[in-house]
């Protein structure tokens, strides 16, 4: 189980975290679905969501939105307060994301860069093996603090609860007042192309996560809305020296084992063999005590590493491989290895782990995955507005001659005559 070889460490940490490949021939049977799904949800609107709600969820459905008014009320007055605190959090984190003035005077000539909220946003929450709650939260509130006016919400039905309570209890406490039981790949089509029987309108852009085929769903119907990313398997990569809880570091692993895809990747890259080895029997021992152990011993099983390495800057190279959705650093003096960290979607330092960031740290936990966090970033109030530049300029004499002349580099004459013509 514990990989002390540098190199064999780091080939199969690549491995790993490339172990979902949304091109990979396997799942072309999926994409066929999927395809199919939204081909049918296109066509035939509400028929073929009413057709695919009873195929896939196991549940008949006349009424597709439905209200979440006084569902926060409803729910016990402890999950209350966890709500009220953790969106507390998160819209106080967001709101000192938002963007500053950017704008460069020289002279009479001003530049500025203008951001305008996006007019409407689809967000899907997951309810199927986990009613994810947070998740509601997590994407929601960045969407209210750009400013995005039309926020529609859509989850999948439970065959026996329609909605979960927790969701809609949450989307009550954020006011939402635009909220559908459609969940899966059909879900994803109705906000893209709209649903005109239920009131549904198509949205512009599509965010929060699922499952291959929510995913894939997003893949394709990208071009006719935005979506804010393709999130995979969690992910968890733990760098930990001699003086890190062994128990502890087994609860953080479990976290992200516990989700039930078979798919979660979690390593463990330590200076320490003693803390290795402590880690397995605890691992072993805390197992048999989870709920959800088969799932949690599954993908352990699969996409589990433990690495030994001799030097803790060996740990920062090896999660610059892995790119982990989620970074714990428990080690005594973390902040000489941060400035070694480059790829990462969340990074938990000192008290601080990834289940606080889960729910209530305030950033979002809507990551990237699958090396992914090498390009992109977790989602946040900027993935709500839109750039824009404003260019308010004197066009001198210098400024028209050299715009004409790279113009006509390029061939482009009625450009070049376009600004020659400046102030006639």
């Amino acid at each position: 189980m514990i990989i002390k070889d540098f190199q064999k460490l780091k080939s199969r940490i690549s491995e790993v975290a490339s172990r979902v490949d949304l091109n990979d021939q396997k799942i072309e049977s999926i994409k066929s679905q999927v395809q199919e799904i939204l081909t049918i949800v296109r066509k035939e609107k509400l028929a073929g969501i009413k057709r695919l709600t009873e195929k896939f969820d196991k549940k008949k459905i006349d009424n597709f939105k439905v209200s979440c008014k006084g569902c926060f009320d409803k729910l016990d007055p402890e999950v209350q307060k966890a709500l009220q605190l953790a969106a507390k959090r998160i819209r106080r984190f967001q709101e000192v994301c938002l963007p500053k003035k950017y704008e460069l005077i020289d002279g009479e000539d001003k530049l500025e860069i203008r951001f305008t909220p996006l007019d409407s946003v689809g967000v899907y929450v997951p309810g199927g093996t986990a009613p994810l709650v947070s998740t509601l939260l997590m994407t929601v509130i960045p969407a209210q603090v750009a400013g995005v006016q039309r926020i529609v919400v859509i989850s999948p039905p439970n065959i026996h609860l329609g909605i979960h309570p927790g969701i809609l209890g949450a989307a009550d406490l954020l006011g939402i007042e635009e909220i559908y039981q459609i969940g899966g790949a059909q879900g994803i089509g109705a906000l893209a192309y709209g649903i005109e029987e239920i009131d549904l309108e198509p949205v512009d852009k599509i965010v929060g996560p699922g499952n291959l085929y929510v995913t894939l769903a997003k893949k394709e119907v990208y071009g006719i809305v935005g979506i804010d990313a393709l999130y995979g398997p969690s992910e968890l990569l733990i760098i930990a020296d001699e003086n890190a809880n062994p128990i502890s570091i087994v609860n953080d692993l479990m976290g992200q084992l516990e989700h039930g895809s078979g798919f979660e990747a979690t390593c463990l890259l330590t200076n320490s063999q003693e803390l290795a080895e402590k880690v397995i029997k605890e691992f072993d021992a805390i197992l048999q005590t989870q709920p959800k152990k088969e799932a949690i011993a599954k993908a352990w099983n699969q996409f589990g590493i433990i690495g030994v390495v001799e030097k803790l800057e060996e740990c920062a190279e090896l999660s610059n491989v892995f790119a982990p959705e989620h970074l714990e650093i428990k080690v005594k003096e973390y902040d000489k290895l941060l400035p070694l960290i480059k790829h990462a979607g969340a990074i938990f330092l000192g008290g601080s782990n990834e289940a606080l960031g889960d729910y209530l740290a305030g950033p979002s936990h809507c990551l990237p995955t699958g090396r992914s966090a090498r390009f992109s970033s977790g989602l946040s109030v900027m993935d709500f507005l839109k750039r824009s530049s404003l260019v308010n300029m004197k066009a001198t004499k210098e400024l028209i001659e050299a715009t004409a002349i790279l113009a006509r580099v390029e061939g482009l004459e009625a450009h070049a005559k376009s600004a020659e013509s400046v102030g006639l």
